[in-house]
């Protein structure tokens, strides 16, 4: 059941169906739409430290807060695991900002999204929703590496051990197959 929901359930009915408390729908969003965001929370956030299974069961809880009164605001502007991933983010962060309280904050995500705009946050999300579709996981780290982390590319070739114009290659095709993604998408919807 839960292989035919990713192909046939929109955000819009994904929303409707956990704000009419679905048990299946809220399992399936939450172990299934949600895992790769709660690795990559509690990798960055806690350090991987955290357990995965307490990290979702927060997220329910929080989300489902005040009858799902944050999942009720979605507006559909953007993708619905972008939207509930940048909750997710600020949530955690501001979340372990509080049991930190005696220790530095430097290495936090909650440093980083004070810098970013709103809009910012969610093109990073757009673009980390959309490396997640490359099959070539090489093409998402020279990307992921020189957008997001803002490597060197002089630096990046030297760890990769291919030249400078080789990475431009790999990234000059890594943005092609994006382009190809995303033209699909538009052309689908």
């Amino acid at each position: 059941m839960k292989k035919i929901m990713s192909n046939k359930l929109s955000d819009k009915e994904l929303v409707e169906g956990m704000v009419n408390n679905n048990n299946v729908i809220i399992e399936y969003f939450l172990f299934e739409k949600c895992t790769s965001m709660i690795h990559s929370i509690n990798h960055t956030v806690y350090q991987s430290k955290a357990e995965v299974k307490e990290l979702i069961n927060e997220l329910y809880l929080y989300l489902r807060a005040d009858d799902w009164r944050k999942l009720r605001q979605f507006d559909n502007r953007v993708q619905l695991i972008t939207w509930v991933s940048l909750l997710a983010i600020r949530f955690f962060c501001k979340k372990q900002a509080a049991i930190m309280e005696n220790e530095s904050i430097d290495n936090l995500l909650i440093e980083q999204s004070a810098e970013c705009t709103e809009e910012q946050m969610l093109q990073i999300l757009e673009v980390e929703n959309l490396m997640k579709r490359l099959d070539n996981q090489r093409y998402c780290v020279v990307l992921r590496k020189l957008f997001l982390e803002d490597v060197e590319a002089k630096q990046l070739a030297d760890e990769m051990g291919i030249t400078v114009d080789n990475l431009y290659n790999i990234k000059l095709r890594a943005l092609k197959k994006m382009k190809q993604i995303v033209g699909k998408e538009k052309k689908d919807s």
